[in-house]
């Protein structure tokens, strides 16, 4: 699971019975959705499903994200390359429309 999409929030569980979208996981007050199943050294593909998932989801997650309080993060799963720089950037339309949603960003990074 490469990016993943976690919620968290109050009434999290009463939102989640409504939603059509289930968590794969949870873990203390959070939900973890799958985003995107592509490698870790595929971030373009990861960006790509991202973008599907929230136009796909869109209703799902306004309803989970409705409650004062909710926190919702897009969490990117990255191979850390050893060499030198490195360069990722997110692309404005996948930034517009989370931040529209209320979704902040993150890139993970693991080792190679």
């Amino acid at each position: 699971m490469s990016c993943v999409l976690r919620v968290s929030g109050p009434n999290l569980g009463v939102c989640l019975a409504s939603a059509s979208i289930k968590p794969f996981r949870m873990e203390s007050d959070a939900a973890h959705f799958m985003v995107s199943q592509c490698d870790f050294d595929d971030f373009p593909g990861q960006m790509q499903d991202a973008l599907a998932f929230l136009s796909t989801h869109t209703g799902d997650i306004a309803l989970l994200m409705q409650p004062s309080g909710s926190i919702a993060t897009l969490d990117f799963a990255i191979e850390a390359r050893g060499e030198g720089f490195q360069f990722l950037a997110f692309p404005a339309a996948l930034v517009q429309r989370a931040g529209a949603m209320g979704i902040g960003l993150e890139i993970s990074l693991y080792p190679a």
